[in-house]
């Protein structure tokens, strides 16, 4: 066989693949205090295994030779693809303690405030980000058909999950006004969610599986034992306050129609969701690209709706 660029790449499933499962444990205490106020304080524990995620079983190995991949054919470079094979390497652990206040319903007004102080992390990567594990091994292990890649370290990808946000504060809250106008609002601050620092480079040479790459950015180019942990970057933190006016009217009988005002984000703050997070092939942190960094999307800014409900 010539060589040459083969023309396609090989998607598949494990055929060992496990169903995904998690162990839980949460405990709980609640306490009644003065002024109808309830008090409470959750703790939460999740470890999850044989998450979903995937991983080149061909990948380039440079120490092959130059495009050299373990199933070349008769050792041609370019006579085999990247086979991208989803496998149940992933594990994922949550640890969260939520502390909340409860005012019942009173004289027309209540109030709910709670506190989550958490940290999630996996080691699966993220189909949001980076589809691949920066280091992919170096092929199917011939003994073991059935198991991961030669020399692929699953620990290595270890880090925040997208959905870590260590401090989340919601206080809800609803008044009855005069002239029976309820009003509602809700204020949700919390700390900025994680993001990948990519090289932007094929840094270790494996071919990257025909998808954007996966490197991090290394302090130490040379090394990549020096690359920055996965999803390391974070974004700034978040808040919106949400409003709601209703007023209740029975026009006759059983039918009541109830007139909504909603506003969201009422302060128009900006909340940046997305950030250029290829910092480029220089040493981290000292030498980004001059784009690195640039928030490139955000959450809607302040936005407003008038429903009618009818209910008889």
């Amino acid at each position: 066989m010539s060589g040459g660029q083969y023309p396609s790449l090989a998607i598949t499933i494990d055929p060992a693949l496990q169903t995904p499962y998690a162990h839980h444990l949460a405990l709980g205490a609640e306490r009644a205090l003065r002024g109808s106020i309830t008090a409470t304080a959750d703790v939460i524990y999740v470890r999850g295994y044989h998450q979903l995620g995937t991983i080149d079983y061909n990948p380039i190995v440079p120490a092959l030779g130059p495009g050299r991949r373990p199933a070349d054919v008769n050792g041609v470079a370019g006579s085999s693809a990247s086979v991208l094979q989803y496998t149940s390497f992933g594990e994922s652990w949550y640890r969260g303690v939520l502390f909340s206040l409860e005012k019942r319903a009173r004289n027309g007004s209540a109030l709910l405030t709670s506190y989550t102080l958490s940290k999630a992390e996996d080691t699966s990567t993220d189909f949001q980000s980076a589809f691949l594990p920066q280091d992919n091994g170096r092929g199917r292990n011939p003994a073991d058909v059935r198991g991961l890649p030669i020399g692929f370290r699953p620990r290595d990808e270890r880090g925040p999950s997208v959905e870590d946000q260590r401090h989340r504060l919601v206080v809800s809250a609803t008044q009855l006004l005069p002239a029976a106008v309820q009003l509602s609002a809700i204020v949700t601050i919390g700390s900025g969610r994680p993001y990948n620092i990519l090289a932007g480079a094929d840094l270790n040479g494996d071919g990257d599986g025909g998808s954007a790459s996966p490197d991090r950015a290394r302090r130490n180019p040379a090394d990549q034992a020096s690359s920055v942990r996965r999803n390391a970057g974070r974004l700034p933190a978040e808040a919106s306050v949400d409003v709601r006016v209703t007023r209740r009217f029975r026009p006759r009988g059983r039918l009541v129609v109830d007139p909504v005002l909603d506003i969201f984000n009422l302060l128009n703050r900006t909340n940046f969701t997305g950030i250029q997070n290829v910092f480029g092939p220089g040493a981290y942190p000292a030498a980004p690209v001059a784009t690195f960094g640039q928030f490139n999307k955000a959450a809607p800014g302040r936005q407003a709706q008038v429903a009618l409900k009818v209910g008889f």
